[in-house]
């Protein structure tokens, strides 16, 4: 859990009921601004790109570690892979500005990740030299 950014701004309780709060804070700014159509293609757009992502990080890093089959890993990518351009496709040509809200978004989400990790420095690392990877 120390590798999840957020503040708490003095709400009380857990890390889990502060994250509950900013999902309902992030819905309710999605619903003020967008239809419902768009927070879904939004949603399918960044759920397929974190899907190929934690599936190449599995591929890349722990396939070892966790029995994975290379096979199976590259098989979900593929078809990861294929939805997302055929939704890219269809979004592209009927609502381009789900994309370019969606590019904003990761953009954000990598910059926040990026800033974050570089403040925290190699502290999660040396915790964590221990491991055999």
């Amino acid at each position: 859990m120390k590798l999840v950014p957020h503040r708490h701004f003095h709400m009380p309780g857990s890390l889990q009921k502060h994250t509950l709060v900013y999902t309902i804070v992030f819905g309710l700014v999605l619903t003020a601004f967008f239809d419902l159509s768009r927070i879904a293609a939004l949603g399918i757009i960044l759920y397929l790109i974190m899907d190929i992502a934690i599936h190449w990080g599995v591929l890349r890093h722990l396939k070892e570690s966790v029995s994975a089959n290379p096979i199976i890993l590259v098989i979900a990518i593929l078809l990861d892979a294929i939805v997302l351009l055929g939704f890219i496709w269809v979004k592209a040509t009927s609502d381009p500005f789900v994309l370019m809200i969606a590019g904003v978004v990761m953009a954000i989400i990598l910059l926040g990740e990026w800033m974050f990790l570089a403040k925290r420095g190699t502290s999660y690392d040396s915790e964590h030299s221990h491991h055999a990877h």
